[in-house]
C-alpha cells in the first residue's frame, strides 16, 4: 500500500495477488491507483475501503466509465427476453446517465456526486420518475459493488428529490359517471365492433389494454367466473408477449353479466376474444377513439382521459365500495401493495378530503340535533 502526495493532491496505490498459472510463482501482482484526493485523510479512507475489499477477495482494478458500465449491465441482466417497452426504458436511462456523468469513471463517483445528480434531475421530474430511475441505478451500482469494482455503493442513503408540480394526477370518473359510461357503452354493443366490449372489460377488471387484447377464450373459466391473465399484446411489435412482470400473472373474479356479454363475440369465430372479423386486434388509437365516442354519448368531459384511465376508474369504484387495498393490489397485478398505494396516492388524498367533509357535515348535524334537543 502507498499513500503519497503528487502536486497539490494525494494519490493512493493498492496491490494484491491473483492466481496466474503462467507465472513461476503461480501468482501475479495487480495494482489499483487513484489520485485527486484533497486531503491525506480522504486518501487513507479510500485506502481502507480497498483493504477491506481485498480481505473479502472482492477487489479489481477495473474502473469503467459509469455510462458504459450501466449499458453493459442493462444489456446483460435487464433487457434480454424483455419487452420493447423495457428496452426503451433502459435506453432512456442510459442517455440520462451519459448526459449527466459523461465519461466519469465509476470509481470517481461518490455519494455526494450522485446526490447532486438526483437533486438536479429531480428539479424537472415527478416522484414516480425519480423513484424508478434511482431504483434501477441503485441495482446497477449494487452489482458493481458486489463485483468489487467499487468499494461502496454510492447510491445508499440517498435523499430522493422530485418536483411536485410534475406529478401526474390520476384521471378517474365518479361512480355516477362510471354508470353513465357503462350505460352508453352497453347500448351500442355490436359483435362486429369489439372495442366497446374491451371498454366494458377494462371498467370491470382493471386490466391493462395489452392484457385485454391478449385474452383468448381458453383464458375464461365460466364455472368459476374467472379470467386468467398470463400474457399481453404489444402494439408496436404486434406480438403477444409475457406480461409486464411475474406478479402481472393472475386470475381475477368477474361478474356473470360480463361473461354473458363477452360470449356475444364467440360468433366472430376468432381465437382472441377481441379480434375483429378479419382476425386483427384493435389498435391503441381505435380503443381510445371508441372510448371518446362513448364518453361524449354519456355527456362526460374529461381532458386527458384515455383507455388506461379505465384501470383507475376500476380502482376508484372498488375503493368507493370499501374493497381492501391488498385485494385491489393483487387484482391489478402489482408486485406489492406499496406500488398500489404510491400510484394512487393522489386518489387517496382526494377521497380522504371528501370523507373529511362528510365527517364534518355529520358532526355539525349531530351538534344541531343536540341544540334542538336542549331547546
Amino acid at each position: 500500500m502507498a499513500v503519497y502526495k503528487r502536486g497539490n493532491s494525494w494519490t493512493v496505490q493498492v496491490s494484491w495477488y491473483i492466481t496466474d498459472p503462467d507465472t513461476k510463482s503461480g501468482k501475479k501482482k495487480k495494482y489499483k491507483t487513484k489520485g485527486g484526493f484533497k486531503t491525506k485523510a480522504q486518501a487513507k479512507k479510500w485506502e481502507n475501503e480497498q483493504i477491506l475489499a481485498k480481505n473479502k477477495n472482492n477487489i479489481t482494478n477495473e474502473n469503467p466509465v459509469f455510462a458504459d458500465y450501466f449499458w453493459k449491465w442493462a444489456m446483460t441482466y435487464r433487457i434480454p427476453g424483455k419487452t420493447d417497452g423495457t428496452k426503451r426504458r433502459y435506453t432512456y436511462i442510459s442517455n440520462v446517465v451519459k448526459k449527466y456523468f459523461g465519461t466519469i469513471r465509476i470509481n470517481d463517483i461518490n455519494r455526494s456526486v450522485y446526490q447532486n445528480f438526483i437533486n438536479e434531475y429531480g428539479k424537472n421530474h415527478s416522484k414516480v420518475t425519480i423513484k424508478k430511475l434511482n431504483g434501477i441505478l441503485k441495482s446497477c451500482v449494487s452489482d458493481a459493488h458486489e463485483e468489487g469494482i467499487i468499494p461502496q455503493n454510492f447510491t445508499n442513503r440517498i435523499n430522493e428529490v422530485w418536483n411536485e408540480t410534475r406529478a401526474r394526477h390520476i384521471e378517474y370518473l365518479s361512480i355516477k359517471e362510471i354508470q353513465s359510461l357503462l350505460k352508453a357503452t352497453q347500448s351500442s354493443l355490436n359483435r362486429k365492433h369489439t372495442t366497446p366490449y374491451a371498454i366494458l372489460t377494462a371498467i370491470e377488471t382493471g386490466m391493462r389494454a395489452g392484457e385485454i387484447l391478449a385474452l383468448k377464450w381458453s383464458d375464461i373459466d365460466e364455472k368459476k367466473q374467472t379470467i386468467k391473465i398470463s400474457k399481453s399484446y404489444d402494439y408496436i411489435s404486434k406480438k403477444i408477449k409475457p406480461p409486464k412482470n411475474e406478479s402481472s400473472k393472475r386470475v381475477i373474479y368477474v361478474s356473470k353479466s360480463l361473461l354473458n356479454t363477452l360470449n356475444e363475440l364467440k360468433e366472430n369465430n376468432q381465437e382472441f376474444i377481441f379480434a375483429k372479423l378479419n382476425g386483427e386486434l384493435p389498435t391503441d388509437n381505435a380503443l381510445n377513439k371508441a372510448l371518446r365516442y362513448r364518453l361524449k354519448e354519456a355527456n362526460i368531459s374529461k381532458k386527458g382521459f384515455h383507455f388506461h384511465s379505465l384501470r383507475h376508474c376500476h380502482v376508484a369504484y372498488l375503493v368507493a365500495h370499501h374493497v381492501d387495498w391488498y385485494e385491489i393490489s393483487k387484482r391489478l397485478g402489482h408486485s406489492n401493495i406499496g406500488i398500489t398505494m404510491d400510484t394512487y396516492s393522489y386518489m387517496i388524498d382526494e377521497m380522504k378530503a371528501t370523507q373529511q367533509k362528510i365527517l364534518a357535515n355529520a358532526l355539525d348535524s349531530m351538534n344541531e340535533s343536540q341544540k334542538l334537543h336542549l331547546a
